[in-house]
């Protein structure tokens, strides 16, 4: 059965915060397992799959998905 409504992405340009702060995503690698720091390149990314990924933030720092919050516009 479908959800109603659409699935929330997390995409490049998006401003989250981890903790070096708030920061812009400049580039998503989407892992094979969480905790790997090296994917595949991906411009969007369902937030359910976020823990898999690995953030460069242009702050000059990268965040692993668990290191990071969603910030609401």
């Amino acid at each position: 059965m479908m959800c109603e409504g659409t699935m929330k992405t997390l995409k490049i340009g998006d401003t989250v915060i981890s903790k070096h702060g708030v920061a812009e995503i400049l580039k998503i690698e989407l892992c094979e397992k969480p905790g790997y720091k090296y994917g595949i390149d991906v411009k969007e990314i369902y937030v359910d799959l976020v823990d898999r990924c690995v953030f460069d933030l242009n702050n000059g720092h990268f965040a692993y998905g668990d290191q990071i919050d969603f910030v609401s516009v």
